[in-house]
């Protein structure tokens, strides 16, 4: 008889501590961010997706991929949807790229760009970010402008309307790889895969295939070089937003040594950043500075090649 008590006894206690371990663990996990972004704070490419069961993983409607599954395998599919849009949309933009005037030319949004009054490319970097990059769209469209995204391919299914408003009002969607990995630390293969992957990303959430990258941090080698298959944009303005989170230091940054020809680096993950850029477009403007894409401005500045650098277009 003291022998079945002592057993009953010690299942009971066990029980309870299974119970307060359970609560406490819960109370832990209730206290974890879940269903959020963090670590935006701490630089460009350094923020993470927290999903509902607090575990750090890729953002909502990024399938991930298997030990060894292949790239083809696990976007075939999105390929063949977005393929003949894609297909489509890149011969609209060669044909437009071939319909030059000395006094300026047409551009697909119904603007005419004129090659001889000063221009500015306003880039925008690791987004997709909506709480930003539509107050950046709103501003733009107000002022007849376009800007450039340079967009990290694992963001872009969490802001698929975002991204196909860019692509409907005629901004330049840029590729910033898939992971936002500095690419000088990684092998010619691996390179390879960030570059595609990041443009397969883009092109299965709005159809876009697109024409240039901008390199994680700027960061390159003789392997990156080698390895990149387009159109690599730097930048001659480096606002530094992403260190400053402050409004004016960026529009002083950008108002302050403006010139024509300027690709102004910004980055989409800080509000700062967007209220900066509600000032800065209406005074370019003011100024008489023409905002377009990269692609438009290149087009009237020598053009672009696979595998070069660029860090302005001044005439």
């Amino acid at each position: 008889m003291r022998k079945i008590r002592k057993t009953w006894w010690a299942a009971v206690c066990g029980a309870v501590m299974l119970t307060v371990m359970s609560a406490g663990t819960a109370m832990a996990e209730d206290e974890s961010p879940k269903g959020q972004w963090i670590n935006m704070e701490k630089g460009p490419g350094v923020a993470q997706w927290v999903d509902e069961n607090g575990v750090v993983t890729d953002p909502p409607g990024v399938k991930q991929e298997e030990d060894g599954q292949s790239q083809e395998e696990t976007e075939g599919s999105q390929e063949a949807q977005a393929g003949e849009t894609a297909q489509e949309e890149t011969g609209t933009q060669e044909s437009q790229a071939d319909q030059t005037a000395n006094e300026g030319t047409q551009a697909a949004s119904g603007r005419v760009i004129d090659p001889s009054r000063p221009m500015v490319a306003l880039t925008f970097d690791d987004g997709p970010m909506a709480s930003v990059g539509n107050r950046i769209m709103d501003c733009l469209a107000q002022y007849g402008g376009k800007a450039t995204f340079y967009v990290v391919g694992n963001r872009c299914p969490g802001y698929a309307a975002e991204m196909q408003r860019m692509a409907a009002e005629g901004h330049e969607i840029g590729n910033h790889t898939y992971e936002h990995k500095y690419l000088h630390k990684l092998g010619a293969e691996q390179i390879q895969y960030q570059v595609n992957k990041g443009s397969e990303a883009i092109q299965a959430v709005c159809g876009v295939v697109p024409a240039t990258v901008r390199l994680p941090g700027g960061n390159k080698n003789a392997t990156v070089l080698a390895n990149v298959n387009a159109p690599m944009i730097m930048w001659s303005i480096d606002t530094l937003d992403w260190k400053t989170k402050n409004t004016q230091s960026t529009v002083d940054k950008v108002l302050g040594s403006v010139r024509d020809g300027d690709i102004v680096l910004m980055h989409e993950l800080y509000s700062q950043t967007g209220d900066a850029a509600l000032q800065i477009i209406p005074a370019l403007v003011e100024r008489g500075y023409q905002l377009v894409t990269v692609s438009e401005m290149a087009q009237y500045r020598g053009g672009l090649e696979n595998g070069k650098l660029y860090y302005s277009f001044r005439p």
